[in-house]
């Protein structure tokens, strides 16, 4: 007999909320489906997948075993120790990596727009930052600050790397192994999860009866609808 809708519904995995579970057990705090709206009316002029910040002193299980501090995804993510890290994510589901147009086009204004929103520089340095971020994709700051674009995808995209080889690419692939080893290393710390969405939950389920990282990544990508053929 067929499932049902809703039992098949039950089964999938919005990559967005993947991403986001990604860059939460990395330490950012999220805003999801960020929108920027227009001057006056009508439609928005775009939206980040997610908009995401890091301090740059994070440090998970400090005060409970400074010994065993968990290890973030620091080489993938680039991440500093000095910097807070604003990511503006753009997030693909079948698709390589790739930043939609209103981050790329200088004229349309919307870099200028989102940093004006989130006020995490004042007024007269936007223009600089935007400008450095429509260039190449990351601006860094003398204020102690660095604003970027990062795209996620099925696979790493050469021409993005060819016009913007500043900006970080992440693989579906590589962000499940690194929540499944995240889960199974720290399986007792990270036992309790009620309070999670649902998505979160179900990741952590999936997780949890997987052998290893390759099967939870075998497992979850086609829930994800990512195709692993290619």
């Amino acid at each position: 007999m067929a499932r049902s809708v809703s039992s098949l519904k039950a089964l999938q995995l919005d990559p967005e909320k993947v991403a986001y579970w990604y860059f939460r057990l990395n330490g950012y705090l999220q805003i999801e489906n960020f929108v920027v709206h227009p001057e006056r009316h009508g439609g928005q002029r775009t939206d980040a997948d997610l908009l995401a910040v890091r301090f740059p002193h994070r440090a998970e299980r400090l005060i409970d075993d400074p010994n065993d501090i968990m290890p973030d995804d620091e080489h993938r993510l680039s991440l500093s120790h000095d910097l807070i890290d604003v990511v503006i994510a753009e997030v693909k589901t079948n698709q390589p990596c790739t930043l939609n147009g209103p981050w790329t086009q200088e004229y349309r204004q919307n870099v200028h727009r989102v940093l004006a929103v989130i006020g995490c520089l004042p007024p007269d340095r936007i223009a600089e930052a935007a400008a450095d971020i429509y260039r190449a994709g990351i601006h860094a700051s003398d204020l102690g600050l660095r604003i970027r674009l990062v795209a996620v995808g099925r696979d790493r995209s050469d021409d993005l790397a060819a016009h913007y080889p500043d900006v970080t690419q992440l693989i579906w692939a590589d962000l499940l192994a690194f929540i499944w080893d995240r889960f199974h290393t720290y399986r007792q710390q990270k036992t309790q999860v009620d309070q999670w969405d649902a998505q979160g939950r179900k990741i952590k389920l999936l997780a949890d009866r997987s052998k290893n990282a390759g099967e939870f990544v075998a497992s979850a990508l086609p829930l994800m609808g990512v195709r692993n053929d290619l």
